[in-house]
């Protein structure tokens, strides 16, 4: 059977339009509009190879971020996979990657590669509800020759990819050369200059409107570095006096010193045999050398003339405060210092029979035993220690004498210079470390006592946090487990309550519907109570999630209004309504916009017997929006402010209170806006009304809400330590 010439020609225009489409997101879009649409293919999906695995792109009847998370693997034992590997048109049942109906079917068409040995290039699904669409011949034939040209517009967006990528990298290696602040050449092989960056031009390259001084130095610095690369080799070897180049500066005809670094460059980047070489700037630094090696030895020599002198001045004035003596070669006192005579000088007009002098003479004699010792040894210097008397007081006291030999440059000993330090206080320094030793064993016992005890008191800490954060765990769960068991049998009532009423099981007298009605709205209420405890449930045990997509907060509030509508003209209210025209879109979770806004509108209704409940938008100062409700009832007081976030929390706690309700609202609404990064605040005045401001980012994050087990944990233990 032949193809009817407008079909042919249409054909030819789809292919003729897929291949000018810039992506293939936009050929698919094209390929869905033209050829799935007209054959009534209410639910299609592409899938495309990458690497080992199918990877959803694009389709009808899913969600986009759906479609991005579909990924099956081709070595796998899927259906579809199989069909991929077979490459014939195969029905497939849903798997749980693909669909959550599991009743769902599909017909597996194959989309051919460009090149026809090439593997198909993907798989497009045609699915239904219940069992496969009929998919007709000519349509699988097109969809198996627009396979290849898909595939060929996603080789053409893979090389594209790759060019710009190449571009880039070669752009910004072009500039890093350009930037670096020494000279970078490349010569060939007739050491010609190749490529050089702006530096190396300055020193190798002349303009036509330079002075001929500059051309000149040009000239030179070009010859220099020929000859540079004649003398080191083409290797880029050499010895490391080879590789220091002397070039002229152009611009004051300065001498240049530069180390240069040269090595071949690989087949792969140049074809024919070239050479890159990096001239390092070493001007200043062999400058620098040069001046500190004068310097050095200017220093040294006078450090050789000086070094006698300083050893025996450090000596003398080390200890200032602590006899000092100075003895010749034959033990004899020929220098000390007034410490020094307290204890070995002789006052005039003592007597030879005076205690003080016979104490001067043994300290004297205990000092020359010891000197004349360590003059005759091969030692430079000794420490001793011996028991002196104090002349004034006859009272001995522990001394400790450092003594060291001065040679003069032969070697030979000229004086010994001596320091004596009083080791009384350190004598009972050690008496006192040996009793805070004692002291301190003792606490040590003390103090590993108390850590035992300390350690038992964390351990019971420990395990009544454990505790306390398992309780936590079983209130949560408890409760999320309870409000589904609840709400279970309160949908059946709801349901069995509204056939009743719709007199399906037999006619109802005025006062059974009542009844009904009555029973009706006391379930809807139950189940309302049921869903905050459930939502709270999840926020508390951490595992509310969001997902983040456009929302348009004008277009939410004017879907509220309408469900808040009826409420408001039950109370007689007045309702308004003040969006901003340019108020932006934002990216956040369109369900819990909704239910901010929502309890904020309820509770506005709820407590405003009479006046007006309104709703403003507007942009916020920084990114992001913000909403106002605002109402005329009957206010907060300032005491209460605080409490009306809290879980449970109402402002009035009565058994008689005039509102119903479990005080969830307000404590679940701050919870979400944590969820979504926002804030609230309220501004009331009792009996005249109240607003509430939220604030919206303009992007909220994908996070879910912290568990508050940590914080009660905390809470507990720091109870438990006071």
């Amino acid at each position: 059977m032949s193809v009817p010439r407008r079909r042919l020609d249409q054909h030819e225009d789809l292919l003729g339009r897929l291949y000018c489409a810039r992506d293939l997101p936009e050929a698919l879009s094209i390929f869905f509009d033209a050829e799935l649409g007209p054959a009534g293919v209410d639910r299609a999906l592409v899938l495309v190879r990458s690497e080992d695995e199918l990877r959803g792109v694009a389709g009808i009847g899913w969600d986009a971020q759906d479609v991005s998370a579909i990924a099956v693997p081709i070595s796998g034992a899927e259906a579809i996979a199989e069909a991929y590997l077979t490459e014939s048109v195969t029905e497939v049942s849903a798997s749980r990657k693909l669909d959550a109906d599991r009743t769902a079917r599909f017909v597996a068409l194959p989309l051919a590669a460009p090149d026809p040995k090439d593997p198909p290039f993907g798989l497009i699904l045609l699915g239904g509800k219940g069992s496969a669409p009929t998919v007709p011949p000519d349509l699988i034939q097109r969809i198996g020759i627009i396979g290849a040209v898909l595939g060929r517009i996603s080789d053409r967006e893979e090389l594209a990819r790759g060019a710009r990528h190449l571009e880039q990298q070669r752009d910004l290696l072009t500039a890093i050369i350009a930037a670096l602040p020494d000279p970078v050449l490349i010569t060939g092989l007739d050491d010609s200059i190749v490529l050089e960056n702006r530096r190396a031009e300055s020193l190798f390259r002349a303009g036509e409107d330079d002075s001929e001084g500059r051309r000149r130095a040009v000239e030179i610095n070009n010859l220099l570095f020929s000859s540079f690369q004649a003398r080191s080799g083409t290797g880029g070897g050499g010895s490391s006096a080879s590789r220091e180049l002397n070039l002229v500066d152009p611009s004051d005809g300065g001498d240049l010193l530069f180390e240069v670094l040269s090595t071949p460059l690989p087949g792969s980047v140049s074809p024919e045999k070239a050479i890159v070489s990096v001239l390092r700037d070493v001007t200043d630094l062999r400058r620098a050398t040069t001046e500190l090696e004068h310097q050095f030895k200017k220093v040294r020599q006078a450090e050789v003339t000086s070094t006698r002198e300083r050893d025996r001045l450090n000596l003398i004035l080390e200890n200032v405060g602590d006899p000092i003596l100075v003895t010749d070669d034959q033990s004899n006192i020929i220098l000390m210092n007034r410490q020094a005579e307290r204890l070995f000088d002789v006052p005039a007009g003592t007597s030879s029979g005076s205690r003080r002098r016979q104490d001067i003479r043994a300290n004297d004699t205990k000092f020359s035993s010891f000197i004349s010792d360590f003059a005759v040894s091969p030692d430079r210097t000794r420490v001793a220690q011996f028991n002196l008397t104090l002349p004034e007081s006859g009272e001995e006291f522990p001394a400790e004498v450092v003594s060291g030999k001065v040679l003069n440059e032969r070697g030979e000993m000229t004086a010994i210079v001596s320091i004596l330090h009083d080791l009384t206080k350190a004598v009972e320094n050690e008496r006192l470390a040996a009793e805070l030793g004692k002291l301190n064993e003792s606490l040590e016992d003390r103090i590993r006592a108390a850590t035992l005890e300390l350690e038992e008191r964390n351990r019971q800490l420990e395990w009544q946090r454990e505790e306390l954060e398992r309780a936590y765990r079983l209130k949560s769960q408890f409760l999320a487990s309870m409000s589904h068991e609840l709400r279970t049998p309160i949908n059946a009532l709801l349901g069995y309550t509204s056939l009743m009423r719709d007199q399906i099981y037999g006619e109802l007298n005025r006062r059974q519907e009542e009844a009904l009605a009555r029973m009706y709205v006391a379930s809807q209420h139950l189940l309302e109570l049921v869903n905050d405890i459930l939502d709270l449930a999840k926020i508390e045990a951490g595992k509310m999630p969001v997902h983040i997509e456009s929302v348009d907060v004008g277009r939410v509030i004017r879907e509220l209004s309408h469900t808040i509508e009826p409420m408001v003209r039950r109370k007689d209210l007045e309702y308004e309504v003040n969006l901003d025209p340019d108020l932006p879109l934002i990216r956040s979770d369109p369900t819990k916009v909704k239910q901010v806004v929502l309890n904020l509108l309820s509770n506005a209704v709820k407590f405003t017997h009479e006046g007006c409940v309104s709703v403003r938008t507007y942009p916020a100062d920084e990114d992001g929006i913000v909403i106002e409700v605002s109402d005329t009832g009957i206010g907060i007081r300032e005491v209460d402010l605080a409490k009306i976030f809290e879980d449970f929390r109402q402002v009035d706690q009565s058994s008689t209170r005039e509102y119903g309700g479990t005080g969830l609202g307000l404590s679940i609404t701050k919870k979400l806006l944590h969820l979504l990064g926002g804030t609230i605040h309220v501004e009331s005045s009792f009996s005249e009304g109240s607003t509430f401001t939220v604030s919206l980012p303009e992007e909220s994050q994908e996070i879910l809400l912290d568990s508050e087990i940590a914080r009660v944990a905390r809470a507990a233990n720091e109870a438990v330590v006071e």
